[in-house]
Formats: structure tokens, sequence, C-alpha cells
């Protein structure tokens, strides 16, 4: 009671609604909530729409605070596609604040039309499990607990909720351009809807991959446990014979995850890359 809870707020529909709903969780159950833009320096409109959303949330009495990528840009004028970095670099100042500021949960305004685009996209790239696992409602990043507590909403839901109380909200432009991958699949979503492969047909899937990549997580849980062993600082030492004695797909992603925990790395290696080492 008393705390501190932190929402990423870009201005469009989803984060706005979600101020609105996690507001007004946050008076109920006694917590504070402050929203976070971060102002990437890519676009020209950006510091205006970060004090829009300013403005919006005082209205409600909701903090705010506006972070700057300083670099964005630099980064903008070398790099043809700076989304990546963009996203990176989002995550790095939001997770920077909260611990600064000793909040341990982000909120963020993922949904389910964004849930059905990611297991798209993954799906085109090759992904395993995990990836068309798609957006988890919950993970670590840089100590930070980020929740995603509208994965079920659909963008339909969003907008009537920001109908509802009546929130205007800020239009990205590049949701309708077509050098964006997320775009084009929603194109390909309308063309498959017809042959009915609907939304929810998609999300079905996804928990499906969901409850294995938990079983599995589990199983290397397990592994990690009985065969590895690490000090405080340096490498992980592991039993070979019972990595090689698990299926492979357990060896695998226990390898990885050494690699991660030692480099300190968000994302495991590369496929080929692991499979070569594994």
């Amino acid at each position: 009671a008393g705390g501190r809870i932190a929402v990423a707020v870009s201005g469009g529909p989803d984060s706005m609604a979600l101020c609105h709903l996690s507001k007004e969780w946050a008076d109920f159950r006694g917590l504070r909530v402050v929203g976070l833009t971060v102002d990437h320096r890519l676009r020209d409109e950006g510091r205006t729409e970060s004090q829009q959303v300013s403005k919006w949330l005082e209205a409600v009495e909701m903090e705010h605070e506006t972070l700057t990528w300083e670099q964005g840009e630099s980064v903008k004028a070398l790099d043809r596609s700076p989304q990546a970095a963009a996203r990176d670099a989002r995550f790095g100042l939001l997770c920077g604040w909260c611990r600064e500021n000793d909040i341990v949960a982000l909120m963020t305004a993922h949904h389910a039309d964004d849930q059905a685009e990611t297991f798209l996209y993954r799906l085109v790239r090759g992904s395993g499990v995990n990836g068309l696992a798609a957006i988890a409602p919950e993970t670590m990043r840089n100590e930070v607990r980020i929740l995603r507590p509208l994965l079920k909403a659909s963008k339909a839901d969003l907008i009537s909720t920001c109908g509802s109380h009546g929130q205007d909200w800020v239009n990205d432009p590049s949701n309708g351009d077509d050098a964006f991958a997320r775009v084009r699949l929603r194109r390909i979503m309308t063309a498959l809807e017809q042959e009915g492969l609907h939304r929810d047909r998609l999300l079905k899937t996804v928990d499906h991959m969901a409850r294995a990549k938990s079983a599995i997580d589990a199983a290397v849980d397990e592994l990690m446990d009985s065969s590895s062993m690490r000090a405080d600082e340096g490498p992980i030492e592991i039993d070979v014979a019972a990595l090689n004695e698990a299926p492979e797909e357990i060896g695998l992603r226990c390898l990885a995850r050494c690699l991660m925990q030692v480099s300190g790395a968000v994302y495991p290696p590369r496929f080929d890359s692991l499979t070569s080492l594994y």
C-alpha cells in the first residue's frame, strides 16, 4: 500500500486505455500509478505528443514522466530502420527509471491483436515453441517485472474503453506504413480470416504453445538444478553426460540458458550457432 507501479504510455489508444484502467485499479488498491513516455527523437512530433500525454494524465491526477533517448537523432541519421534499436533503448530507459525510483513493476498495453500479429511474424521467421508462445503476460527485464494485463483484450475493446472515458489519443503514422512488417501482416490476417483462420483461433494456438513452453522450461529448470553449479562470479560448470542424456530440446535450452546467464544477454543465441555448439 502506498507504493507505485509504472505504465508505459505512448499516447495511442491502447496505452491510454491502460492508463485509465490501471488508475482505477490502483485507486482501489491504495497504489499510485505513474505514466512513462519515451521520446525516441525519431519523429519531430515526439516531443509535442509527450507533452499532450502529460496534459491528459494530469487531468486524471496521474503522475507522468517523459524519458528522452538522446541518441535517437544520430541513430535515425545512420540507420534506415532504427526501430529495433529504439525498442531496446525504450526498455532500457523505462526499466532504468523504474530501478532508480524503486518501482518493481512496469505495465505495457500489448493486446490480443498484438499477440496474433506476433505469432504470425514469428511463424514466418520459422520460430520454435518459444517464439510461437508469442508475448508472455509477465517477464523479467533488467530486474523489473514487465506485466501485460491486456493480452485478452482486443484493439476494438481498448478503443471503446477510451471512448467511455472521453479520452482522445495520438495517431502513429507508422501504423499505416507498408514498410513495416506488422502493417503487412495485418493485411494478411484479413485475408486469413476470409479463409476461416480468425484471430481467436490464432490465440488458441498461442495458448497451446505457451503451455508447451512452460512444461519444457520446467524440465530445463530440473536439469539445471541437478546438473549444474555456479559460483557468485565466473563460469558455469555443467555435467556434460547429463546434458547429453537429456532430450535434445531440453539440452539445447539448458545450453542456451547457460550462455545467457554467463553473458548477461537478454536473448538466446541464434539457433544454428546453438546447435553447432551442442
